[in-house]
């Protein structure tokens, strides 16, 4: 998985005591130079979580977050959002052990299963995924899980009506040869530019004598 943390941004301060207005507003001043954001991502993410939430970023002049963070040069909106979920999802010496990029697919791989857990839950009883403990499974392995959830709640894909018709003609095509000599024969429907196609195969000779020659 991508990083989605940049490697120069805004360090957010001044949030690990004090949650008064003054704070979360001086959280969101730009800091030159490389940020340390791999190490403090947990408390940039609470204090980010507490300005959407209060809606303090309206006492900035802005009228919504994302205008904020855009404004300021903070960072973009879905790294903001993936910095709260993980400060909303973990306590925070669980979020530290797992690292920012782990900590963020734990949330995602909860939010996909059907199971109501939560990421700290699945740390407290030791679960494992994919045969695996929290702590072994790397990030990749945990998004590729996050995938297969997501998969299976989603169910069978349904077809289109358009599909619907096209294997229909497909499967009446291919008897219609096959009663005519040409065994073997098949035909398949397929989604081309301007919709579907059928697609036969049929040996040469059924072919030969299909065609009269």
């Amino acid at each position: 998985m991508a990083g989605i943390f940049p490697g120069r941004g805004a360090r957010i301060k001044g949030f690990h005591r004090s949650r008064s207005r003054d704070s979360l507003v001086a959280s969101t001043r730009r800091q030159g130079g490389k940020a340390r954001i791999a190490e403090d991502f947990y408390e940039i993410g609470e204090a980010l979580r507490e300005l959407q939430r209060k809606k303090l970023y309206l006492v900035l002049g802005h009228a919504t977050f994302g205008e904020m963070l855009k404004a300021r040069g903070i960072m973009g909106l879905s790294q903001a959002k993936k910095l709260i979920g993980v400060a909303a999802a973990l306590p925070r010496d669980k979020a530290l052990t797992l690292g920012p990029e782990k900590a963020y697919a734990l949330t995602r791989y909860t939010a996909a299963t059907p199971e109501v857990d939560t990421p700290a839950w699945l740390l407290d009883q030791g679960a494992t995924i994919a045969g695996k403990s929290v702590e072994e499974i790397s990030v990749r392995e945990l998004t590729a899980e996050v995938g297969k959830a997501r998969a299976q709640a989603a169910g069978p894909r349904r077809p289109d009506p358009e599909e619907k018709r096209a294997r229909a003609a497909a499967r009446t095509a291919q008897a219609t040869l096959r009663k005519r000599g040409a065994r073997g024969a098949t035909v398949e429907a397929r989604r081309a530019k301007g919709g579907y196609w059928l697609r036969v195969e049929v040996p040469l000779e059924a072919a030969a004598a299909l065609l009269g020659e």
